[in-house]
Protein backbone atom coordinates (compact mmCIF):
# COMPACT_ATOMS: atom_id res chain seq x y z
CA UNK A 1 0.00 0.00 0.00
CA UNK A 2 1.35 3.43 -1.24
CA UNK A 3 2.13 5.50 1.92
CA UNK A 4 0.15 9.40 1.13
CA UNK A 5 -0.61 12.41 2.90
CA UNK A 6 -4.41 10.99 3.87
CA UNK A 7 -2.65 7.56 5.26
CA UNK A 8 0.08 9.76 7.53
CA UNK A 9 -2.74 12.04 8.53
CA UNK A 10 -5.32 9.11 9.69
CA UNK A 11 -1.91 7.33 11.26
CA UNK A 12 -1.22 10.21 13.33
CA UNK A 13 -4.75 10.64 14.64
CA UNK A 14 -4.92 7.17 15.76
CA UNK A 15 -1.52 8.06 17.36
CA UNK A 16 -2.73 10.56 19.40
CA UNK A 17 -5.90 9.17 20.08
CA UNK A 18 -4.80 5.42 20.98
CA UNK A 19 -1.38 6.61 22.63
CA UNK A 20 0.43 4.81 19.51
CA UNK A 21 4.01 5.19 18.19
CA UNK A 22 3.58 7.11 14.74
CA UNK A 23 4.60 3.70 12.71
CA UNK A 24 2.81 1.47 14.82
CA UNK A 25 -0.22 3.68 14.03
CA UNK A 26 0.27 3.18 10.44
CA UNK A 27 -1.00 -0.34 10.34
CA UNK A 28 -4.31 0.08 11.73
CA UNK A 29 -4.57 3.14 9.59
CA UNK A 30 -3.88 1.24 6.30
CA UNK A 31 -6.21 -1.35 7.44
CA UNK A 32 -8.95 0.90 7.76
CA UNK A 33 -8.27 2.59 4.62
CA UNK A 34 -8.53 -0.94 2.07
CA UNK A 35 -11.42 -1.72 5.14
CA UNK A 36 -10.09 -4.77 6.23
CA UNK A 37 -11.82 -7.03 8.50
CA UNK A 38 -9.11 -8.12 10.44
CA UNK A 39 -5.22 -7.34 11.53
CA UNK A 40 -3.01 -9.61 13.67
CA UNK A 41 -0.62 -8.34 16.07
CA UNK A 42 1.55 -9.02 19.08
CA UNK A 43 1.61 -5.75 20.65
CA UNK A 44 -0.88 -5.78 23.04
CA UNK A 45 -1.25 -1.93 22.70
CA UNK A 46 -2.06 -1.82 18.81
CA UNK A 47 -4.15 -5.06 19.30
CA UNK A 48 -6.33 -2.92 21.32
CA UNK A 49 -6.65 0.11 19.73
CA UNK A 50 -7.06 -1.51 16.19
CA UNK A 51 -10.47 -3.70 17.74
CA UNK A 52 -11.44 -0.16 19.53
CA UNK A 53 -11.52 0.46 15.61
CA UNK A 54 -14.12 -2.18 15.03
CA UNK A 55 -11.61 -4.83 13.52
CA UNK A 56 -10.82 -8.38 14.92
CA UNK A 57 -7.73 -8.51 16.09
CA UNK A 58 -6.45 -12.30 16.83
CA UNK A 59 -3.13 -11.88 18.97
CA UNK A 60 -0.90 -14.54 17.82
CA UNK A 61 0.86 -15.05 21.03
CA UNK A 62 -2.20 -14.80 23.29
CA UNK A 63 -3.40 -18.68 24.72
Amino acid sequence: MEITEALVAVAADLAEEEALRGYDAVHPAAALAIEAQILTSSDSALCDATQRRGLRVPNPIDD
